[in-house]
């Protein structure tokens, strides 16, 4: 199955960030946690933890609205059938077990999927949570009226059985090998008994979305909008936990507002803090600061159709120019971490190939350039051949302060090897915008694209971003790649089942896509979380399953 790129256009405009803060090393993911001590103190029950954050959700359902701070609460409240942990590991939650081929629940030709759920997870109301719940979460996901985030996986299902309240059995039109991992980690289990009436046009205004059913770790208690939303412990929740009695979210938009809250204690952490605000908070008593390399890979595309960069020793040449190190000091204070390839460094698909192939060697840029017939004749330090200047534009969205900053610092390093590179960028709905609508990657209207993309656990997704047959208007393939191998190999990645197979594949994936370069990685996003020196069992998680994947072994010291 063909799943397109998952985009990511970051909220928060990343500002100043203090020097020597980050991670000293390039390589390696650095993810601050609980370390082995706090494992072992004994566990509080009970306390009250407020959080402060920028952004307030719109509704509390993922399925309509994805927003990362309504993931960050719906965590608290509704249960998946599985999630991903720290270490990007699939994991059950509402279901006894992950099923494979190996314990019966994967058939051997790959298209029915059997999972059993627990029997001691009942939704807030007192009711059991069954496979009933499951058969009408998909007919919600596929409901032609319902306008949801994403139907990736979901609609390759022909029928679901549910043979039992704690069977539910999946038919598959085809093999899709990441299914249970695609399907499920993202999206919560509704209740049928409240919902079922409602799916239609209307559904995403139901009063539901502000005032919750679920059968998480938490009940939903209120929703003051703009002010605060709270939720409380649920004792009959069936995993670890709770432990705290409370967490109130508190919304404050302001970035110097926030920061005096935290200073005043009225709130006792900040999720997902702008990075201006790290000098203050890393000088803050009672504060720790996580360091979360997420899954945002902030990087280059490259043009095929590129009358310069359709030249593959051009695009060599271009990206041995390229001194990561100097971006991410100057531009994020070496916070972000340099990016040598699009699969995120804690992924099991990882491979550090690129690092020796992508790594700042600016006499080799050169001697390539020259053995393209790339000269500088006129002494002017741009290369010219045939008559025609080494002349490459970058675009990307107006406003972002950083990304206009890192433009200049690359303008000056590609200087240095003859580049002559022009700064084009766009109004983001131009620059992101739709084929119809002549958006600048979709219509192929650039030589290099600067923006940020979500790496997925699983590398499933690729197909969009090189595969032939996601050249728009069809699909997401901005670079224009065109690589029989590459699109064969990519195909079957996303059809194979056994780990050792797939990892062949997608090192050849990433072999090719090192040697074509439709993209040159930059750097990893890291996001900042403030939260209390008494707030144990915390495990910052880079995936989409967010900070509060286990939220309900968080607990307070010494309350």
């Amino acid at each position: 199955m063909s799943v397109p790129r998952l985009f990511v256009y970051l909220s928060v405009v990343i500002i100043a960030v203090m020097s020597g803060c980050g991670n000293s090393e390039d390589s390696g993911v650095r993810m601050d946690g609980d370390s082995a001590v706090e494992g072992s103190l004994p566990v509080n029950q009970g306390g009250r933890l407020v959080i402060g954050m920028q952004q307030e959700p719109e509704i509390l359902n993922e399925a309509v609205n994805s927003m990362v701070v309504g993931i960050y609460v719906c965590n608290m409240i509704f249960s998946k059938f599985v999630k991903h942990d720290d270490n990007m590991k699939l994991i059950p939650d509402l279901i006894t077990e992950i099923p494979t081929v190996e314990n019966g629940g994967i058939s051997k030709d790959h298209l029915t999927y059997t999972y059993h759920l627990r029997d001691d997870a009942f939704w807030h109301d007192g009711l059991p949570v069954t496979s009933g719940d499951v058969e009408f979460s998909w007919r919600l996901m596929m409901h032609p009226d319902i306008n949801v985030e994403t139907r990736q996986g979901w609609d390759i299902v022909e029928s679901v059985e549910t043979p039992d309240p704690q069977t539910v059995i999946f038919h598959l039109g085809e093999v899709y090998a990441n299914f249970t991992g695609d399907c499920f980690y993202d999206e919560s289990v509704m209740p049928k008994h409240l919902l079922e009436g409602d799916l239609g046009p209307d559904f995403q205004a139901l009063p539901f979305h502000r005032h919750p059913t679920g059968s998480g770790p938490f009940i939903f208690h209120e929703w003051v909008s703009g002010s605060h939303l709270t939720v409380k412990a649920n004792k009959d929740y069936y995993g670890e936990g709770p432990y705290l009695d409370e967490i109130v979210i508190v919304f404050i938009p302001d970035g110097n507002s926030l920061l005096l809250q935290l200073e005043t204690g009225s709130v006792m952490g900040i999720d997902n803090a702008p990075n201006m605000l790290l000098d203050f908070m890393d000088g803050l008593e009672g504060i720790r600061v996580f360091r979360n390399v997420a899954l945002f890979n902030e990087h280059l595309d490259l043009n095929f159709e590129s009358p310069i960069l359709g030249d593959k020793d051009v695009r060599k040449a271009l990206a041995r120019a390229i001194d990561r190190e100097e971006i991410s000091q100057k531009i994020y204070d070496g916070v972000w971490l340099p990016a040598w390839g699009d699969e995120h460094p804690s992924s099991p698909y990882y491979t550090d190939t690129g690092k020796e192939s992508l790594s700042l060697d600016r006499d080799l840029s050169r001697s390539i350039l020259r053995g393209a017939g790339w000269i500088d004749r006129d002494g002017d330090g741009i290369r010219e051949k045939n008559g025609k200047p080494l002349r490459v534009e970058i675009s990307t969205t107006t406003g972002r302060l950083n990304r206009e900053r890192t433009e200049l610092v690359l303008q000056k390093q590609l200087r240095e090897v003859g580049f002559d590179l022009v700064i084009k960028n766009y109004h983001p709905t131009v620059m992101f915008g739709s084929y119809d609508e002549g958006g600048i990657l979709k219509r192929g209207k650039f030589d290099l694209g600067l923006y940020a993309f979500l790496a997925p656990p699983d590398p499933s997704t690729k197909d969009g971003s090189y595969s032939e047959d996601f050249i728009p208007p069809a699909g997401q393939n901005y670079s224009r790649i065109r690589n029989r191998r590459l699109t064969e190999l990519l195909d079957r990645g996303g059809r194979t089942v056994s780990f050792e197979e797939r990892k062949m594949i997608y090192d050849e994936v990433a072999d090719i896509v090192l040697d074509e370069l439709p993209i040159i990685p930059l750097l990893w996003v890291t996001q900042l979380d403030a939260m209390p020196l008494a707030l144990k069992g915390y495990r910052a998680n880079p995936t989409q399953s967010g900070d509060t994947w286990n939220v309900s072994e968080w607990w307070l010291q010494g309350e």
